[in-house]
């Protein structure tokens, strides 16, 4: 006759003690913080951020900096090439003309004014035929470039997620009307769409009086428009996929709600490569802003962007005098921004990625 084993006694083979030990102290790695290391590891992702966060900087308190106005002119002078800032670090021509502000803009320029005076920064990247240092338009020009980018992130994750995920988890008639709405604006060509709403939004009305739409406006309503396409696409795509996985197909016969399946499976697997499409998303939009700023479709003066300073340096290259620090200043801007861009989002996808990670 048997007797039931004792307390204890299921426990007094080693092998499974040892093994008991280490699953008691073992814990679940955390996928941030790997991701937080692999991105640590590569340098080419460190360089990139710090690049990225100092230009941020650099856009948000350019006008606390001593620089000139970008919209100050010197008519009566040629061009000057670069000076080095030990060469000339400053001079006592500051004009406080930046056309129209905002209030933020204006009360940081007019802390400006007391901390500096009269005082401004040399020609450190040369000036234009216009006589603009280019270095401040440089630097103000990158608060429309990172705007757009920022406006298009913000509309892709907010309206691109969403009509993603409902499209993905929604029955096939609404799904199939949800995406063919997609095509439809997919299809539209952008720049006709660009130049429809400058023709309609600016044109006269019938009492006389012209409507006051600024480019900018029109360009962030097109880009409003269009960045959050592919990214619908790419979630919809995800969950699809997701939605007949075996771990969600667990929770859903165990009698967990849609909303629960969402925030605990779909959002944590979708995030990933939602971030990915993101940073790889923000270089087209930054080349778009500037192609149509080339086109003299985007930013209008007195404001400037990167795309405006390109063609300003387009126009400088003549074969009776060369200018050479007009267009490189900007390209060079645009380039590395560009290039971090691209490195930051390739690093992300490799950290993100686990399965390649744990190969």
């Amino acid at each position: 006759m048997s007797t039931s084993p004792r307390k204890g006694e299921w426990f007094s083979d080693a092998t499974f003690e040892r093994v008991a030990a280490q699953f008691a102290v073992e814990q679940v790695p955390n996928l941030w913080a790997d991701v937080r290391r692999r991105l640590a590891a590569r340098a080419s992702a460190r360089w990139s951020l710090r690049w990225l966060l100092a230009l941020v900087l650099a856009s948000l308190i350019v006008p606390l900096l001593p620089l000139p106005s970008p919209a100050a002119m010197a008519l009566d002078k040629q061009p000057k090439p670069p000076v080095a800032p030990w060469v000339e670090p400053f001079n006592e021509r500051f004009e406080p003309y930046y056309g129209e502000l905002n209030p933020l803009d204006r009360a940081l320029v007019s802390v400006r004014q007391r901390a500096f005076g009269e005082k401004q920064t040399g020609p450190w990247l040369g000036t234009d035929a216009k006589g603009r240092d280019t270095l401040a338009r440089i630097l103000w020009g990158s608060r429309t470039s990172l705007l757009v980018a920022l406006f298009a992130a913000l509309t892709s994750l907010t309206i691109g997620v969403a009509w993603g995920a409902i499209a993905g988890l929604a029955r096939s008639r609404v799904d199939n009307a949800m995406m063919r709405t997609v095509d439809v604006l997919q299809s539209l060509p952008t720049i006709f769409l660009v130049i429809f709403l400058l023709s309609f939004l600016n044109a006269p009305s019938p009492t006389g009086a012209a409507r006051s739409v600024s480019r900018e406006t029109v360009f962030f309503l097109v880009i409003g428009a269009v960045s959050w396409l592919p990214m619908a696409r790419v979630v919809r795509g995800q969950v699809l996929a997701l939605r007949s996985a075996a771990f969600v197909e667990s929770a859903r016969t165990q009698g967990a709600s849609t909303g629960w399946i969402v925030r605990a499976h779909l959002v944590p697997n979708v995030l990933p490569i939602v971030l990915v499409y993101l940073t790889l998303t923000l270089p087209s939009v930054i080349l778009y802003e500037a192609f149509l700023s080339f086109l003299g479709l985007g930013v209008e003066a007195p404001n400037v962007s990167w795309g405006v300073l390109a063609a300003d340096g387009a126009e400088a290259i003549s074969p009776l005098a060369t200018f050479w620090w007009l267009p490189l200043g900007p390209a060079l801007a645009m380039g590395a921004t560009l290039l971090a861009l691209g490195l930051l989002g390739d690093a992300l996808r490799d950290a993100l990625d686990v399965k390649r990670s744990e190969a």
